[in-house]
């Protein structure tokens, strides 16, 4: 089996070409999308990023993505601590 990743800049297309390989019954793996759906409900995710970044990175309606985009957004460090966090429970999303 051959697993490719589909890469590229805002715009560049990348889901389109995802829909068109789907077309052709070829699995997809969207890490945006798992990703997203991960720190939304993985109590795991959500306890770490609590312990990270505070509570208010959820409110009533789950993930406070405006909360957490302001907390790493030009600050490298919390971008990375972001990552290390993300990162690996979607690497193992990915090969589960």
């Amino acid at each position: 089996m051959y697993k490719i990743g589909i890469t590229g800049g805002i715009g560049s297309g990348k889901s389109t070409v995802c829909r068109i390989l789907c077309e052709f019954g070829i699995a997809v793996y969207d890490s945006d999308s798992r990703a997203k759906e991960l720190m939304s409900q993985s109590d795991t995710i959500r306890q770490q990023l609590i312990d990270t970044f505070s509570e208010e990175c959820y409110n009533a309606e789950g993930l406070n993505r405006a909360y957490l985009a302001s907390c790493v957004f030009g600050n490298s460090e919390a971008l990375q601590r972001l990552n290390n966090i993300v990162h690996p429970a979607v690497r193992e999303d990915f090969r589960a």
